[in-house]
């Protein structure tokens, strides 16, 4: 509670934030879903727990909304991270104790409750290893951690598209499977097919370009655990605690010391969160690009434009990809870019995939307004998003075209 009375204690309510946050214009302009609206929201929130020891007014959807991108704190001559007051207010409201009736989403406490019983949101696990047929790997203590994101994006994109108009039935099926988590095995196959095509294409192309580059390495196949991402962004930290040591005792199992990551979610969780909740957490994070560093690639040529990832832009400071593609087209960047690159809307997918495609349009058009012939991204979620035509294209594919032979 202290860290989130200091942080939004910090707010001059100048509203520069507002001028930012993705999901204010996505929402119509409504205050409560814009960054300085949660920060309101928070100190009155406080204000009730003073008074009364309780949250009487109903916040969940304001927080939840929150893309957690923290581009607020870009512009905030305060130093104020809207996106962070959110994060905090989201551990509130999933511990419970602060709230007179509970206000979690339960979508979110689904994912939760499936993501522990069989380390996988959907509980897919052995799905999501099928990329690898046929693939020789290693006998080696470096790993390909693909924690899942590539493939769970075919079965988001089915979800949504079934569920966008009729968002009531998402949450009435999500209690069913709090209520019976075996539920959550009739979505075994119901992912778009064309989605999970490319996924695994992409995961393919990455396995190449590492084999390309001299890099041994194995990989988990059927045990390999989801990181626990959405759990982190959910504010389920007790939940998170337990079951990041639980992916590290397989690592653990498996005598692993060097873990290759292929998407920057789990990037930043493995090297900015891991470490605080897992005792002795002495494993090498490193991002599949930087291994490519020995590799040639032509330039083809084209215009290209980069969708910067929040989580690598922002959080990690990680310029790599754009970096590389400088050299292999004309790299044409948005007006929003570097610190200021605007969100994808993919964190908000599965919780409000109405707000999350009004998001992504907004960024889809600003990539388009370049005037590239391609848009590239380096995330499998940014991807997912922003691929309303066949012109967005994950950056392994467009390794494999430039590759020197």
């Amino acid at each position: 509670m202290r860290n989130l009375i200091d942080e939004y204690s910090k707010c001059i309510n100048c509203g520069f934030c507002e001028a930012v946050c993705p999901t204010y214009p996505a929402s119509g302009y409504r205050a409560s879903f814009g960054a300085r609206g949660r920060i309101n929201l928070a100190n009155l929130a406080v204000g009730e727990i003073k008074k009364d020891g309780k949250i009487r007014t109903n916040v969940e959807n304001y927080f939840y909304t929150c893309l957690s991108c923290y581009a607020c704190l870009q512009v905030c001559p305060a130093g104020v991270n809207a996106g962070k007051v959110s994060d905090f207010m989201k551990v509130v409201i999933a511990e419970k104790e602060y709230t007179e009736k509970t206000q979690e989403n339960p979508v979110a406490r689904m994912i939760v409750e499936v993501t522990m019983k069989y380390m996988n949101p959907l509980g897919v696990r052995d799905v999501c290893a099928r990329w690898a047929e046929g693939i020789d790997f290693d006998d080696s203590d470096t790993i390909l951690y693909t924690g899942n994101m590539y493939q769970l994006m075919a079965y988001s994109k089915k979800l949504i598209d079934n569920l966008r108009s009729r968002e009531d039935l998402m949450v009435k099926g999500a209690r069913l499977i709090i209520q019976y988590p075996p539920l959550i095995k009739i979505f075994k196959n119901f992912y778009d097919i064309e989605t999970m095509e490319k996924m695994e294409e992409y995961l393919r192309n990455i396995v190449f370009l590492l084999k390309k580059a001299g890099v041994k390495f194995s990989y988990l196949g059927e045990e390999e655990p989801y990181p626990g991402t959405m759990m982190f962004d959910f504010g389920y930290l007790k939940e998170f605690s337990d079951y990041a040591n639980r992916v590290v005792d397989i690592f653990r199992k498996h005598k692993v010391r060097r873990i290759i990551v292929v998407d920057p979610h789990t990037y930043d969780l493995m090297k900015n969160e891991y470490p605080k909740y897992v005792k002795n957490f002495d494993f090498e994070v490193i991002h599949y690009l930087d291994l490519l560093r020995n590799l040639d690639f032509k330039n083809i040529g084209e215009d290209l434009t980069y969708h910067e990832p929040c989580h690598l832009t922002r959080r990690l400071n990680y310029d790599y990809p754009k970096i590389l593609l400088s050299k292999i087209g004309r790299l044409k960047m948005p007006d929003r870019n570097g610190k200021n690159t605007f969100c994808c809307g993919g964190p908000d997918e599965m919780l409000y995939p109405n707000l999350s495609e009004r998001v992504s349009m907004i960024r889809y058009m600003e990539l388009k307004e370049t005037g590239a012939k391609k848009i590239i991204t380096a995330c499998p979620i940014c991807y997912a998003n922003l691929a309303k035509d066949n012109s967005v294209e994950d950056i392994s594919s467009l390794l494999i075209k430039s590759l020197k032979s």
